[in-house]
């Protein structure tokens, strides 16, 4: 069998680094977890590793890309399932794997789409890059959040939604200078026209649908639960959530879909395919959101929490990338967000 050359080999080399990471990950601790479950985990890694140290050795068939693939697959669920049987501070064997795991996919994924080492890389520099802005933009935002703090009343009914306001602006204002200052093609400032209504119109209804399903599977599976922090934080002043949801409308979902669909999604265009850069995008939005739900929460409801999050935002994404216009995404975010606090305030009241 011919040698693959280099370029065709350097996603299987990516994947062959990872799944040797989550190999390693598989040994550090991993209690709570069954004994069984970080066996399993071992396993997968070990059959990733080995499937892609044959592709990029250039000895084995094509079809142990796919086989890679799979093993991270399966090697972020064993780790989604441990971290789900955490009650308590979570443990970094899980938390490696799950990363590496989903590492592994989207290096598999390169690896049998035949992307050359020139297109990985690119990738790698695209996440890179909307990691650091993102995390920058939610430094920047705290920042000037925490001072409108210093200057706001101290009534909740007054000081958590000029925080939410402040910081979402901060958000918008870090997109915009993202945008500005690298090869994202301009600002899409909303327009109205019958298609975006449409398709903002079909978002949140699907939206909502997805929210329906995704509370019965967290039922049936009697998955951990918890709440925004805002959320949490209106349990003794419910009061807070009506200003929040006007907040949430004209504040938030403007701010945030500015830099993750305007900005981050965007940006990712030149590296991924439009739906590929949506899903990535997704990944980004929800871990940005970590905070948000983290508190004194469990490890497992955590991880439930960002993954409802990530579903919505591949609502919001797909409706970015079928318009190239932030109305929609706009729209269906602050209609989501102000409905689930005003549930809140029905319930806490």
């Amino acid at each position: 069998m011919p040698t693959p050359p280099v370029s065709d080999r350097y996603a299987s080399t990516v994947g062959f680094v990872v799944a040797g990471v989550g190999l390693a990950a598989t040994l550090l601790d991993w209690a709570p977890a069954a004994d069984t479950v970080a066996h399993a985990a071992t396993a997968c890694a070990a059959v990733a590793t080995l499937a892609f140290a044959g592709r990029r050795h250039g000895t084995g068939p094509a079809w142990l890309s796919g086989v890679g693939t799979g093993a991270g697959g399966a090697l972020s669920l064993t780790a989604a399932a441990a971290l789900l049987s955490m009650t308590g501070p979570v443990t970094a064997g899980p938390a490696v794997a799950l990363f590496a795991g989903i590492s592994v996919i989207g290096a598999g994924l390169a690896a049998v789409a035949g992307v050359d080492a020139d297109g990985v890389r690119a990738r790698e520099r695209a996440v890179g890059v909307a990691v650091v802005v993102s995390a920058g933009a939610l430094v920047a935002s705290s920042l000037l959040a925490a001072i409108a703090a210093g200057i706001a009343p101290d009534a909740p009914t007054v000081a958590y939604p000029v925080r939410a306001a402040v910081s979402s602006v901060g958000l918008g204002i870090m997109g915009v200078a993202f945008v500005r200052a690298s090869d994202v093609a301009g600002i899409d400032t909303p327009t109205v026209t019958r298609r975006d209504v449409g398709v903002a119109a079909g978002g949140v209804g699907a939206i909502f649908a997805l929210h329906l399903g995704l509370n019965v599977v967290v039922t049936a599976l009697s998955l951990p639960q918890t709440q925004h922090g805002l959320i949490e934080a209106a349990r003794k002043t419910p009061a807070m959530l009506v200003p929040l949801a006007v907040v949430s409308l004209v504040f938030v979902a403007p701010g945030e879909e500015l830099l993750a669909r305007n900005a981050v999604q965007k940006y990712l265009y030149d590296a991924y395919s439009r739906r590929s850069a949506v899903v990535v995008a997704s990944f980004v939005f929800a871990a940005s959101h970590l905070l948000a739900y983290a508190g004194t929460a469990a490890p497992g409801a955590v991880m439930v929490a960002l993954a409802r999050v990530f579903v919505v935002s591949l609502v919001l994404g797909v409706a970015y990338e079928r318009t190239d216009n932030l109305l929609a995404p706009i729209v269906i975010h602050g209609v989501y967000d102000a409905v689930q606090f005003g549930l809140a305030y029905w319930q806490f009241t």
